[in-house]
C-alpha cells in the first residue's frame, strides 16, 4: 500500500515538474534571447547560455516611445477591466440571485459571445470607431477592450456568486439591508478571491491584446505590445530586441501575479469543495 502511494506521488512530482518546464522554457528562451547580440540570436544550432548583453534593451528604449506606450497600455488596460467589473459584477450578481425563463439564456449568449473569433469584429469595431471618431484614442480602444472583457466578467463572476450561500443574503434583507447594500457589503467581500482571479484575467487580456491596438491605432493610442512590431523590416527581424521588448511588456503583468496569487488561486478553486 505504501510502496503504491509512493508510485503514485512520483508520477504526480514528475507530471507536474514537466509542466512546470514547459511553461517556464519559453519565456527562459525569451530573456535568453534578450541578452544575446543579434549575431548570437541568429546562432545555429541555439544556444540555451550566453555572455548577457543589455545591447538588445538599450536599443529598445532609444527606437521606441517608450514611457508614451506604457502610459497608454496602463490607462487602456486599468480603464477597460474597471469598466468591465462596474458594468459585469451587477450583471453578474443580477443573473445569479434573481429568477427568470431567459436567465440562463442571457448568461449563455453571454458566453458565447467569447466564441467569435476577434479578426471577425475588427471591421465592424472599426466602422463604429470611425463613426464616433474613436480611431487612434485611448478611450476607442477602452470601448473595444470593455466589450471583450464584459462579457467574460459576467460569466465568471455569476459563477462565483451561484457558489455563494443565499442564506447570508437572506439574513442581511431580514435586518434591513436593501439588495445592493447586500451585494456590496456581504457579497463582494466574500468572493473577493473570485474578483482577484477574474480582474487577473480581463487585466491581462487588455495589457497583452495585439490585434485590436495594431489594426484601431497608429501612434497617439499605440500600447506597448505594438513596440515589438517595430523591429520587423525589410532588413530582417531583430530577435533579440523583440525578446526584450516582450520580456518589459510581461514583467508587469508577472509582478501583478505574483503580489495577487494567494487571492487568484482561492478564487480559482472557489466552490470546488464545500
Amino acid at each position: 500500500m505504501r510502496s503504491r502511494r509512493t508510485a503514485r506521488k512520483t508520477v504526480i512530482y514528475v507530471v507536474t515538474g514537466i509542466a512546470a518546464l514547459l511553461y517556464i522554457l519559453p519565456i527562459y528562451l525569451i530573456v535568453l534571447t534578450s541578452l544575446k547580440s543579434r549575431e548570437n540570436a541568429f546562432q545555429t544550432p541555439p544556444t540555451f547560455f550566453t555572455v548577457p548583453t543589455f545591447e538588445a534593451y538599450i536599443q529598445f528604449f532609444q527606437r521606441t516611445d517608450v514611457l508614451h506606450m506604457l502610459g497608454n497600455s496602463l490607462i487602456v488596460a486599468l480603464g477597460s477591466t474597471a469598466l468591465a467589473f462596474v458594468l459585469g459584477v451587477p450583471a453578474a450578481y443580477g443573473l445569479a440571485r434573481f429568477q427568470g425563463r431567459m436567465r440562463d439564456g442571457v448568461g449563455l449568449s453571454f458566453l458565447a459571445s467569447r466564441f467569435i473569433p476577434p479578426i471577425a469584429v475588427v471591421v465592424p469595431y472599426f466602422l463604429g470607431l470611425r463613426l464616433i471618431g474613436g480611431l487612434d484614442t485611448q478611450w476607442g480602444l477602452v470601448l473595444v477592450y470593455l466589450g471583450m472583457n464584459l462579457p467574460y466578467v459576467v460569466w465568471m463572476m455569476r459563477g462565483f456568486f451561484l457558489d455563494l450561500p443565499v442564506e447570508i443574503e437572506e439574513a442581511a434583507l431580514v435586518d434591513g439591508c436593501t439588495r445592493f447594500g447586500t451585494m456590496v457589503r456581504i457579497v463582494l467581500p466574500i468572493a473577493k478571491g473570485g474578483l482577484a482571479a477574474t480582474a487577473v484575467l480581463t487585466l491581462m487580456f487588455a495589457w497583452n491584446e495585439f490585434l485590436f491596438a495594431l489594426l484601431l491605432t497608429s501612434s497617439r493610442a499605440a500600447t506597448l505590445p505594438l513596440s515589438i512590431s517595430a523591429f520587423l523590416g525589410e532588413s530582417g527581424t531583430e530577435w533579440n530586441v523583440m525578446a526584450a521588448a516582450g520580456t518589459l511588456i510581461m514583467l508587469p503583468a508577472i509582478v501583478f501575479s505574483v503580489f495577487v496569487q494567494k487571492h487568484m488561486a482561492r478564487g480559482l478553486t472557489f466552490g470546488a469543495v464545500k
